[in-house]
């Protein structure tokens, strides 16, 4: 079965039940003030002025190999093969020809040559365009320029494939991933094993992301084939480095202090610095020396910074942008718009709100369990799912959607919107009168940081917003400067990285350094020790009652993402999707204009 994603126009949101009185009140005046006033970061109603036009052979698995990516799903039956498949060496030899004269020999068909351009914007600005020392959100200023050792694309039956790698293996504690011999950086540097250890070395070093915690060491078994040794299991190394971990930058580029404005990768495209304008829009044009110029389909990529989702939707409108994020009431009006379609990315965020005080270092109440327990209550999912998230959310109490193989189907019983038990247990609680914080937000959560207010403010407690520069939240949310935070969870991620991203000690999302429940640790250890979904599946599921009952993390909805564009991009058949990121199609194989 064809596939390809789908365009949706108008009459997709289906209600579930009639959404709380407050939340619609509270829209209502959103709605009356966004009309008077314009948009809350006084951003500009369209793109900056005139732009000119935005984680394969199938790998070997053994003992303890790394288990399929996490999928929040449908597969893509239809999907392209990936374009990095090693030839097939095992073919029988052909047979001798026959007397008779020889059949003409078979011509390749021509590739087309790349022609056009495409204008994307995602959600949030440019912070760096080093991978090591990237934090979270705004993958497409990176994608064009550098390339994963893996992918997981979502069709197909959603495997890790082989892209700058060729295969994988495990024996124990010991990965070895063997490499393509045909690839360079776009500097000219060779793309081989000492440069692949050179960049996990220097992950590990950075220490920014938690996937390279987990390298005890990296050696060059040959010139082609490097081995990680891991200091413990890691079930989602290998598809971690289907994403940012796994982004190969040239070996020449690592030591220069500018790499975060000046990348140098394998990628089909280059950055173009001369072009580029800061604030505005970054070019990507062609990588001459790319290793495979089939996948080179566009002759140039711009990535527009525009902050401000209402300013992104009137820029898809009026047609300077081609692709742009959107969400909520963006996504609504660009549905129901003939002009316009939506790329819909599959559901793989959960929308969480991490207590990052739980010993109530600073803010005493969220040691509470109490009031951990009165403030989820507090929060209409359901509401939210239709209101917020426009119908495209699902009220959720785990990590993982409905669907999941590590999902627990028993929790959703659990899902309760009571703000009269709320005020109750706050008074047992002995926070009757309430309590205040502030919550860090930037223009994407503006929406969500409110209603959570007001849900809040219902029973008593008081909450303040200070609205961050677009892409720093996830860094500020590593550091002590809050005591709660908003953030997704990516579901392509393998769940036995989730402990280790928000309740360990040391975890990022952990830094206050609470000592999480001992049973995390034994459960995790348990389900990283297999392979089947099966087994794996019920060590998961006791982690998410543990986590549900604890509430060190407040889920609420899991979310179907969505891309607005041009009804004619949103149809466009050559676009495929990366379940290790949900921010722009995949650019490889990537064309324009028929």
């Amino acid at each position: 079965m064809s596939h390809r994603p789908r365009i949706s126009t108008n009459g997709w949101i289906g209600h579930r039940r009639r959404p709380s009185l407050l939340i619609f009140a509270l829209l209502a005046v959103m709605s009356l003030l966004a009309v008077s006033c314009g948009t809350d970061d006084d951003a500009p109603d369209a793109a900056p002025d005139t732009p000119s036009a935005d984680t394969s052979a199938t790998a070997t698995e053994t003992d303890d190999a790394a288990p399929e990516p996490d999928e929040g799903a449908e597969p893509d039956e239809g999907a392209a093969p990936d374009e990095g498949a090693a030839p097939d060496e095992t073919a029988a030899p052909e047979s001798e020809p026959a007397e008779s004269a020889p059949e003409p020999e078979e011509t390749a068909p021509e590739v087309p040559a790349p022609s056009g351009t495409v204008r994307l914007a995602p959600i949030v600005s440019l912070i760096t365009m080093d991978p090591h020392n990237f934090l979270g959100g705004g993958l497409p200023w990176l994608t064009p320029v550098y390339e994963p050792l893996f992918r997981i694309e979502r069709g197909g039956d959603g495997s890790i494939q082989p892209l700058l790698a060729t295969g994988f293996s495990v024996d124990g504690l010991d990965v070895t991933i063997t490499l393509r011999d045909d690839v360079t950086f776009s500097d000219g540097e060779p793309f081989n094993a000492a440069a692949v250890k050179a960049n996990l070395d220097r992950g590990k070093a950075v220490g920014v992301s938690d996937v390279f915690a987990v390298i005890d060491s990296v050696s060059v078994a040959d010139p082609f084939t490097v081995v990680v040794t891991l200091a413990q299991p890691a079930p989602a190394f290998i598809s971690d480095l289907a994403s940012i971990p796994g982004f190969m930058i040239s070996p020449a580029a690592l030591d220069d202090p500018a790499l975060d404005r000046n990348p140098v990768g394998t990628g089909p495209w280059v950055y173009n610095a001369a072009e580029s304008r800061e604030g505005d829009v970054h070019v990507y044009t062609l990588n001459d020396g790319y290793w495979n110029p089939s996948a080179q389909g566009v002759e140039r990529i711009e990535v527009y910074d525009i902050p401000d989702a209402q300013a992104r939707l009137n820029a898809l409108k009026t047609g300077q942008l081609d692709i742009a994020a959107v969400a909520g009431p963006t996504a609504a009006e660009a549905g129901a718009d003939p002009s316009l379609g939506l790329i819909e990315m599959g559901t793989n965020w959960v929308l969480g709100i991490p207590i990052l005080d739980r010993d109530g270092t600073n803010v005493p109440a969220f040691a509470s369990p109490q009031v951990r327990e009165a403030m989820s209550i507090a929060i209409d999912r359901d509401a939210w799912a239709q209101v917020i998230d426009f119908g495209l959310g699902t009220p959720n109490l785990q990590p993982v959607p409905k669907g999941h193989w590590a999902h627990n189907d028993a929790l959703d019983e659990n899902i309760e919107f009571n703000p009269e038990r709320a005020r109750q247990l706050m008074a047992e609680a002995g926070y009757g009168d309430g309590f205040s914080f502030t919550m860090p937000s930037i223009g994407f959560f503006g929406r969500h940081v409110e209603v959570l207010g007001e849900f809040w403010r219902d029973i008593g407690i008081d909450m303040s917003v200070e609205v961050l520069e677009p892409g720093t939240l996830a860094g500020r949310s590593r550091s002590t400067d809050f005591p709660i935070t908003t953030l997704f969870w990516v579901v392509g991620r393998d769940v036995s990285a989730y402990p280790g991203t928000f309740l360990n000690v040391g975890a990022p999302f952990n830094p206050f350094g609470h000592v999480p429940n001992p049973r995390f640790a034994e459960l995790n250890e348990l389900g990283s020790a297999s392979l089947d979904p099966a087994e794996r599946a019920p060590h998961y599921h006791e982690m998410w009652e543990i986590l549900a009952e604890e509430r060190s993390v407040i889920f609420v909805t899991s979310s179907d993402v969505v891309l607005g564009a041009s009804a004619e991009m949103a149809q466009n058949p050559t676009i495929r999707i990366d379940a290790a990121q949900a921010e722009a199609p995949i650019w490889h194989g990537f064309r324009v204009g028929g």
